[in-house]
């Protein structure tokens, strides 16, 4: 075999493996948020019923070691293609342990760290029905691909078009697995 053929083989592999890898990502981001928030739930409910539990180390690190942006870009990725309001967010941050009162308005400040995301294009901003700013996480390709055609990148309508290219993508990747996993 040819070594251009072999490189081409490496890269196909490697390029399925960082897909595969982001998905993976993705999937333990959303276990990660549910177990945090089952774990808050179970200590109220100790706690209500006189049981005492050592607190999780892990539980507590995460707290301590997170922003508030970063709280927020995990629970946008743990529900990814979901869009959710600010008084979502914010009600889900308390359900992961945070103490929101040292924000003299957190649902301001919750509504600040979301526009800077979507200036950043690592969040999209549409409007529900009801006319409220709603808010969900911009697929991992969606600023590479604007900074790639030169322009900025779309947060709101013209992310229906993006979220379009991306299923195609995706069905694609899909496919080129089934054919590599049919000739292995």
């Amino acid at each position: 075999m040819a070594p251009s053929s072999d490189y081409k083989k490496a890269y196909d592999s490697a390029k399925q493996e960082l897909a595969d890898l982001l998905r993976e990502q993705e999937r333990i981001e959303k276990r990660l948020v549910l177990v945090r928030k089952s774990l808050q739930t179970f200590a109220e409910l100790c706690e209500n019923e006189g049981i005492e539990i050592e607190p999780s180390a892990e539980a507590s690190y995460l707290l301590e070691e997170s922003t508030l942006a970063g709280e927020i870009r995990t629970l946008l990725a743990a529900n990814y293609n979901v869009y959710c309001r600010p008084s979502w967010i914010k009600d889900q941050l308390e359900r992961l342990g945070h103490d929101l009162s040292k924000y003299a308005n957190a649902q301001s400040t919750i509504q600040m760290v979301l526009k800077r995301m979507v200036e950043s294009r690592t969040v999209i901003e549409q409007t529900d029905p009801e006319g409220k700013a709603v808010y969900a996480m911009a697929h991992p390709l969606h600023k590479l691909r604007a900074n790639l055609l030169g322009r900025t990148a779309p947060t709101s309508a013209g992310s229906i078009a993006f979220e379009a290219f991306r299923k195609a993508h995706d069905a694609k990747l899909a496919r080129e697995k089934a054919k590599r996993d049919k000739r292995d």
